[in-house]
């Protein structure tokens, strides 16, 4: 379901968020759609329901899902496309940082991206 990386910097309940906005924009969820519970969740992903609860907490405050006492967490519409490409170039900027920290060198970046833009 999710891709989160236990090994990086970025917090697990902001991968989630970011999963989240994205199933939500790709239309994965759409609007008034009912979110797994925070319990089936942390379970799927093995991760502490915290974890999970953070993660709606904050998608809730930032008017991403809504919740219903006693009923769930629900999808409020799609969130800001340019807002999530912003977030997904900072994502990408730290990982070229890193990847020229340990010695990745620049023709082999510009050939991955080539490949997956299909510019071979």
């Amino acid at each position: 379901m999710f891709s989160l990386d236990p090994r990086s910097r970025e917090p697990i309940y902001s991968q989630l968020e970011k999963n989240i906005i994205k199933y939500i924009n790709l239309g994965i969820y759409e609007k008034d759609s009912m979110l797994p519970s925070v319990r089936n969740l942390a379970c799927e992903l093995g991760i502490n329901p915290n974890t999970v609860s953070k993660a709606y907490k904050s998608l809730e405050q930032s008017g991403v899902v809504y919740t219903i006492a006693g009923k769930g967490v629900f999808v409020n519409g799609k969130k800001d496309l340019d807002n999530i490409q912003k977030i997904a170039l900072e994502d990408i900027e730290r990982v070229l940082k890193d990847a020229k920290n340990i010695g990745v060198d620049k023709e082999s970046i510009i050939n991955l991206l080539n490949e997956l833009w299909g510019d071979n």
